[in-house]
């Protein structure tokens, strides 16, 4: 994902050409990742372990997220952009419904990057970057890179819910069509994590309009 580009993409999107050009079935790479799973991951959502309509649904499209992205699927079947250290989407122990955990690379808090007191004579680097494709990425240091300078890497924890409601129904069972409900259910939360994420990475990608 680049950093520097006249049009930056959203936090989140499926990358639907990668999944079809090197899917082992020809078809989908992610329709693969979801039939495996279809007695492990998926089972609970319809084998009667939850009552609820709406837990089921919860426990389905959290399912469906975790198998669409790292380390399960490498490259996922969703991208995110360079500031996105990581993502979470499971179902809340407390209502049933969502909660997502998103993770950004951030600067350095204002009291730190306008002060040089605190560094006591030594240059503490921030974030590294590498140059990937068309712009750079962000990275962590290397090995050699931490036995020549000090790094902090500062990062944004953003937590919230995510209304169940917006997702279509979950599959009744493992022949109810799991594959279309998976990335119907993909593509909601990726819609969903965009509204709340994207503003906070347009303010830390400097405003810029995507």
């Amino acid at each position: 994902m680049n950093l520097h580009s006249d049009t930056p993409p959203a936090p989140f999107w499926v990358d639907a050409e990668y999944d079809r050009e090197y899917a082992s079935d020809s078809v989908s790479r992610y329709g693969v990742y979801v039939r495996d799973r279809l007695d492990g991951s998926f089972a609970e959502c319809w084998d009667g372990t939850w009552g609820e309509p709406s837990t089921s649904l919860a426990e389905f499209a959290a399912a469906a997220w975790r198998t669409a992205t790292g380390p399960v699927m490498a490259p996922g079947y969703v991208r995110h952009h360079s500031r996105v250290l990581s993502t979470c989407v499971e179902r809340s122990q407390w209502n049933g419904t969502l909660v997502a955990a998103v993770s950004l690379v951030a600067p350095w808090p204002t009291a730190l990057a306008q002060s040089f007191d605190w560094q006591r004579g030594r240059y503490w680097r921030d974030w590294p970057t590498e140059l990937r494709g068309e712009g750079y990425d962000y990275v962590d240091p290397t090995e050699k890179d931490v036995t020549e300078y000090p790094f902090m890497q500062a990062s944004l924890a953003l937590t919230f819910a995510v209304p169940v409601g917006l997702l279509p129904a979950a599959p009744s069972g493992p022949t109810d069509g799991v594959e279309y409900a998976a990335r119907q259910a993909v593509a909601g939360l990726a819609t969903e994590l965009n509204r709340m994420v994207g503003p906070v990475l347009d303010v830390l990608e400097g405003g810029r309009s995507r």
